[in-house]
């Protein structure tokens, strides 16, 4: 095993990384301004996962990011009060430069998302990590708008069930006097097709989220089998159920127009042991 001690704005080979308590899986390499070590939206240890990996870790969030999929593997984010106050959504969607940087070294076969490749698809730019769980500042906000964090989720998913269920997260945050570890990310147990100008960026089945509730004086460290948590897995569908048409003359307009307010989140409660059986993540 290597033990590394250094700042991450170092990339690193692949590796089994340990950074003093916390442990993770096999990496391809981490990236970012915040020493893992010192990140508190990461917990004693990472999910851990067989799929490709490159780690980003951030003051905003930790993600894994897979440059097969060219999406997260997951996200990870700590909520509390602080996060969030009155900075306006940014809506500045971008290609994550330090990712592509890291991509282009490693040989360029691989490149970071850009804020068109989804463009003309029927499918939104979906937040793994909210953008309103990050308004304490405009950079905070503008962290979560790169496209790293960002996975194809239909109009119903993203703007219904998801929304719904990131707002009663932010509630009992501000509400209940709760802090909250949240991790999200996608599942591909059906093949739903792909998107973007290649065609290499596969539309997940659905998404998963797994939120644990803290109280105010812990951190995503004390989170233990004892911590009440809520999880769900949420359709990546149309409001009637069905998959939206891969083909070039469908209208998404109208696609759109087919979400439904009446979706409720709650619908979709499921178990932890349930999503790590669908992902292939151990939480």
């Amino acid at each position: 095993m290597k033990l590394i001690n250094r700042h991450l704005l170092t990339v690193f080979p692949l590796a089994i990384l340990v950074f003093h308590s916390i442990s993770y899986a096999v990496v391809e390499g981490v990236i970012g301004s915040l020493p893992l070590e010192k990140n508190i939206n990461v917990s004693s240890q990472l999910p851990s996962t067989n799929a490709s990996e490159i780690i980003i870790s951030r003051k905003q969030y930790v993600i894994s990011y897979n440059k097969t999929t060219r999406s997260p593997n997951w996200a990870s984010w700590e909520l509390d009060p602080q996060n969030m106050g009155n900075a306006d959504r940014s809506n500045g969607f971008s290609q994550d430069t330090e990712l592509e940087e890291y991509l282009a070294k490693q040989g360029g076969q691989y490149k970071a998302v850009t804020s068109t490749e989804y463009k003309g698809t029927c499918f939104d730019r979906g937040h793994q990590v909210p953008s309103a769980d990050r308004t304490n500042s405009s950079k905070d906000n503008e962290a979560t708008f790169t496209m790293a964090n960002m996975l194809p989720q239909t109009a119903f998913l993203n703007r219904v069930l998801w929304e719904d269920l990131e707002r009663y997260t932010r509630d009992l945050v501000t509400l209940k006097n709760k802090k909250a570890y949240v991790i999200a990310g996608p599942i591909y147990d059906e093949n739903f097709g792909a998107i973007g100008p290649n065609k290499d960026i596969p539309v997940p089945s659905k998404n998963f989220k797994i939120v644990f509730l803290l109280e105010p004086n812990q951190t995503a460290k004390d989170i233990s089998k004892d911590t009440p948590a809520l999880a769900v897995i949420l359709p990546n569908t149309l409001a009637d159920g069905s998959a939206v048409p891969m083909n070039e003359n469908v209208d998404c307009l109208a696609i759109s127009n087919l979400s439904s307010n009446n979706g409720d989140w709650n619908a979709y409660r499921t178990t932890v042991d349930e999503v790590e059986k669908l992902t292939g993540i151990r939480f």
